[in-house]
């Protein structure tokens, strides 16, 4: 399947775009471990009563229940940076922008709303309902997911 130069050019952008997002948010839950781990040792150094204790644990518990959105956070850059890998084939894949009658799509990982050059698109991952009912579909297809209507109207 050959690509446009435009559609190239707006998949490198909302692929850099959800990149970018994502990077911030691994950034800002990596300085959030970190101020938890530094009151976690400050205050465990200055251990006076057992209500010190307590604080102790709770920066703890607020690292570990973090730690698998570190996790997937890291998993979606290391997806998004190897995208250029990919070559673009007729089947919706990874790495592509799908429009629909709902709205545009970008098959990388899950993400709220962002907009690139003025468009509106959504993160969703290649485990996403919407992703596997489109899988293997045809401009002008409908798919139903989750009891809402899609309509295909174009992919790249």
């Amino acid at each position: 399947m050959q690509l446009t130069k435009e559609q190239t050019e707006t998949k490198k952008a909302v692929a850099a775009q959800l990149l970018t997002i994502k990077e911030n948010s691994y950034q800002n839950m990596m300085s959030m471990q970190s101020a938890d781990l530094r009151e976690a040792e400050d205050t465990n150094e200055n251990e006076q009563n057992m209500f010190e204790d307590g604080k102790v644990d709770q920066s703890i518990n607020r690292v570990e229940a973090r730690a698998s959105v570190v996790e997937a956070l890291q998993h979606d850059i290391n997806v998004l940076s190897n995208l250029d890998e990919i070559e673009p084939t007729e089947e919706i894949q990874l790495g592509d922008i799908i429009e629909t009658d709902r709205g545009n799509f970008f098959v990388g990982a899950a993400s709220d709303e962002f907009e690139v050059n003025g468009k509106k698109y959504r993160g969703i991952s290649t485990d996403s309902p919407l992703y596997l009912a489109l899988r293997g579909k045809h401009n002008g297809d409908a798919v139903e997911v989750n009891g809402t209507s899609f309509t295909l109207k174009n992919s790249y």
